[in-house]
């Protein structure tokens, strides 16, 4: 099921997650630059050009196919800390049809719970808005943060499977969607 129907913007408690803007460009490729953000990305740090490519094809797909991952932006004081949310993983073949969660936020981010705040609130929508029966995240094995992050989301992992551009062995982690009373995502994101 193709992740149509988004809204276009999303809020939590701290933060909002949104469609891209031009001015986020130059925070993206800051984010993009760091080694240690990109170390379990099989593309590797990105240079400038290529972090723009990126934003680009991420506008493009809210543009154009009306979803993508969203732009997360800290609500106090407007900064880009990365994107979280919803796509189709065409990167991985073999598992599709399927609709992927992924998160990437600036180091000084990490460990404060935004991923986990933005994770919950594209939940809600794939499961309240949508009607989503499932979401797969695809995570490194190495990457404890994700897994940790996505072992929180409720997702265990289902299979192994090899990238081919890499040559990376990668988890896929899947949760189906919860009985319409489960507590933990309702009503936790509000349209902007």
């Amino acid at each position: 099921m193709e992740p149509r129907g988004l809204p276009h913007r999303l809020r939590t408690e701290r933060l909002l997650l949104r469609q891209w803007e031009p001015t986020d460009r130059a925070a993206f490729a800051a984010i993009n630059a760091d080694a240690e953000v990109m170390r379990h990305v099989g593309s590797g740090p990105l240079g400038r050009a290529d972090s723009d490519a990126l934003w680009s094809q991420l506008h493009h797909d809210w543009t154009e196919r009306g979803h993508a991952p969203w732009a997360v932006e800290r609500a106090e004081d407007g900064a880009l800390l990365g994107f979280c949310g919803l796509a189709i993983p065409t990167f991985l073949p073999q598992v599709l049809p399927a609709v992927e969660i992924g998160w990437r936020l600036r180091r000084d981010a990490w460990g404060r719970g935004y991923a986990t705040e933005a994770a919950l609130a594209s939940f809600d929508a794939a499961w309240h808005r949508m009607g989503m029966a499932q979401i797969i995240a695809i995570v490194h094995p190495d990457n404890d943060r994700s897994l940790a992050l996505a072992e929180r989301l409720g997702m265990r992992v289902t299979n192994r499977t090899t990238h081919a551009p890499t040559g990376w062995d990668v988890l896929v982690l899947r949760v189906d969607r919860p009985a319409p009373e489960w507590p933990e995502t309702r009503g936790l994101a509000t349209r902007a």
